[in-house]
């Protein structure tokens, strides 16, 4: 499932949330510190099976501890009648994509708050490459 809008709550400039959905791992979204988050809302609402996060600037190895990584991300999701689950997700500290089973039916945003952080440092910023959304079939 592909949004309708991203929208984040701050980015570092050439890093805008929008790279999480482009279908580009080697694109980012980059933001300046945690508690940051980004809002994808669906104009369909649908039943999410499956999240999929890749963290990171890049899967590829050598460019993926180049920024800093959320080892933790909040999960809050609401449906097309108010209902909100939260989820704290656990993300290993690797390059690639990382599966994250849901099973939530009539999915009308969701919400990803970057929690702690790994690999920050001065001039360094969260880097989340992807994010993906799948729908049961």
């Amino acid at each position: 499932m592909t949004p309708a809008r991203t929208r984040a709550s701050a980015e570092v400039p050439g890093h805008p949330a929008k790279n999480t959905t482009d279908g580009l791992a080697n694109r980012y979204w980059g933001a300046p510190a945690p508690g940051a988050s980004v809002t994808y809302t669906f104009d369909k609402p649908f039943r999410m099976v499956d999240l999929l996060i890749t963290n990171g600037a890049s899967k590829a190895p050598e460019e993926y501890a180049r920024e800093g990584r959320a080892l933790q991300i909040g999960l809050e999701v609401t449906t097309q009648d108010g209902e909100r689950y939260d989820k704290r997700l656990t993300l290993s500290d690797k390059p690639g994509s990382q599966p994250f089973p849901t099973g939530i039916s009539d999915v009308k945003t969701v919400r990803l708050i970057l929690r702690s952080a790994t690999g920050l440092a001065p001039g360094r910023h969260l880097a989340l490459a992807e994010v993906e959304f799948f729908q049961r079939s």
